[in-house]
């Protein structure tokens, strides 16, 4: 188990700053993005930033997910996974996770694609934020990522993904050694 205490929100930090680098690295290593030949020069993973809250803010009509309470959440949660995915300077995506108070499991709270079906990410958004993610998980030493309460439409779109349901009807994931 991690120690708590003394130096513990800097590691996090580093962690979360090393997971979105780690994630873009195997992201432009991908066929998927070579082969939509995208600049991925473009593509950014960055933080959940005031800028990304008021380029999110006309996504609203499409799903109502609260982005705006992301920058209050990261300050309660030191160990929260924020995302921004950007091409050039349009977002692409966000995505919100979190281990809360979990060593296993780090949990998928928000995420979600711009309802612009032209976008040049769009299809790319779940398996980017996955990349982050489960890096980020593994730094964390958690062995499992979570949907949390997945919409009946996406199900489908995460079990292409590899996530199945377990007895308690949790929609999740493994991470292999």
């Amino acid at each position: 188990m991690r120690r708590k205490g003394k130096g513990t929100e800097l590691r996090n930090q580093t962690y979360k700053s090393d997971a979105r680098k780690l994630a873009y690295k195997m992201f432009v290593k991908d066929s998927k993005s070579r082969a939509r030949k995208l600049n991925t020069e473009a593509v950014r993973f960055d933080p959940i930033t005031p800028a990304a809250i008021t380029a999110c803010l006309p996504w609203l009509e499409a799903a109502l997910f609260p982005w705006e309470s992301v920058p209050n959440w990261k300050c309660k949660d030191a160990k929260g996974l924020d995302l921004a995915i950007w091409y050039e300077q349009k977002l692409c995506g966000l995505c919100y996770a979190t281990p809360r108070k979990s060593a296993i499991c780090i949990k998928i709270i928000l995420l979600q694609g711009h309802p612009d079906r032209s976008h040049p990410l769009r299809g790319l958004i779940a398996p980017m934020a996955l990349l982050a993610t489960d890096t980020y998980a593994r730094m964390l030493g958690c062995k499992e990522i979570e949907i949390q309460d997945p919409g009946p439409n996406v199900v489908p779109y995460y079990q292409n993904l590899g996530f199945s349901f377990d007895q308690n009807n949790r929609l999740f994931i493994y991470l292999d050694d």
